[in-house]
């Protein structure tokens, strides 16, 4: 069965195989800190409780202050305190709305924008996995075919589903670790779930991306199960911090536990392999966003043997979507009547 093998290196040139050779600014005294990985990259700008919900909302149109704190319900400070990360990273940048310069808006830059496909497959997700907190109070609407989104994140090289057991994980020669120790991690990280129950979103594939252990569990038992000192090992995380997190991410119904004697091993369930893209798409912002000159720290193969370049397909019609093709649209309003593109609406008031 095929499967993720992220310890596998990519062969030198002349050893036969595939070759990568890459030139990494690192030091080499810093083997005892974590391999690096685009996912995780990715999450030291998107890794918090907050920042997808309202990279979410700013998708949708959202540029007031005001509209943020109500849509979301949180906190001004923290909300002031996100806003300003975002502008920092360059997500956002902000703006006018007239020459009074009275109200500041919140827009979106390219850098954000080109994190559509994580923001979709936010929204499908919720859409195959319905909650008692209605989180989807608009619809993604293919223009193209004029339906409601519902699409498969493939290959553009062979146009094939993406799963977990149809691409592997390869890492780049010479091996990069991140150029500083992992921060100190709570055993408790509340936030997430507390941001994911808020009776205006409840989006809990949104806020999950805010904790950083929870994505590389599911990426790490995307590869496989495994048992707790392996994945506390693998992960350079200590086990009551692991143990915690693996306990929400099964309250959840994303991870299932099963004992052998007192060895206690982990399996990824259905409902979280959808959060598969979701995952994918996030590490392929982070090569693109996140790596500071340096070439990635992995390469993802696909089954047809090219480097996966992922892209989501409408099921209804087979079109490619991408962000000048779908349109935000309330519950119950014809397509037509909807907004511009998703995220990509008038900033004007």
């Amino acid at each position: 069965m095929g499967g993720l093998t992220a310890a596998s290196a990519l062969k030198p040139a002349g050893d036969g195989g595939n070759s990568v050779r890459m030139k990494v600014d690192f030091d080499a005294d810093a083997v005892s800190r974590p391999a690096s990985t685009s996912l995780r990259r990715a999450l030291g700008v998107l890794g918090d409780p907050w920042t997808m919900l309202i990279l979410k909302d700013a998708f949708n149109g959202t540029r007031r202050f005001g509209d943020f704190q109500r849509n979301l319900n949180i906190p001004k400070q923290t909300l002031s305190l996100r806003l300003a990360s975002l502008c920092e990273h360059e997500m956002l940048y902000r703006s006018y709305v007239n020459a009074n310069a009275g109200t500041v808006l919140y827009v979106p830059t390219a850098k954000t924008f080109d994190l559509r496909d994580a923001m979709y497959s936010v929204w499908l997700w919720h859409r195959a996995n319905p909650g008692p907190v209605e989180a989807l109070p608009f619809d993604l609407v293919h223009v193209a075919c004029g339906q409601v989104l519902k699409a498969t994140y493939c290959c553009t090289a062979c146009d094939g589903p993406v799963t977990p057991g149809n691409m592997t994980i390869q890492r780049t020669q010479p091996e990069q670790v991140d150029p500083e120790p992992r921060p100190r991690l709570s055993r408790r990280n509340d936030q997430a779930v507390t941001a994911a129950s808020t009776e205006s979103s409840g989006m809990i594939a949104a806020s999950l991306v805010g904790d950083i252990v929870c994505n590389e569990i599911l990426y790490r038992l995307a590869q496989g199960p495994l048992h707790l000192l392996a994945l506390s090992r693998d992960l350079q995380i200590g086990q009551p911090v692991l143990r915690n997190r693996l306990n929400m991410l099964r309250e959840l119904g994303l991870v299932e536990e099963s004992k052998s004697g007192r060895r206690s091993t982990f399996h990824m369930l259905k409902r979280a392999e959808d959060f598969w893209p979701l995952i994918l798409s996030i590490a392929a912002w982070g090569d693109r966003w996140c790596n500071r000159g340096n070439p990635p720290p992995e390469v993802r193969i696909h089954a047809c043997g090219n480097l996966l370049s992922g892209r989501y397909r409408c099921d209804h019609c087979n079109g490619w979507v991408d962000g000048r093709s779908v349109r935000v649209v309330p519950h119950g309003r014809d397509a037509n009547e909807g907004p511009n593109q998703a995220g990509e609406r008038q900033d004007e008031g």
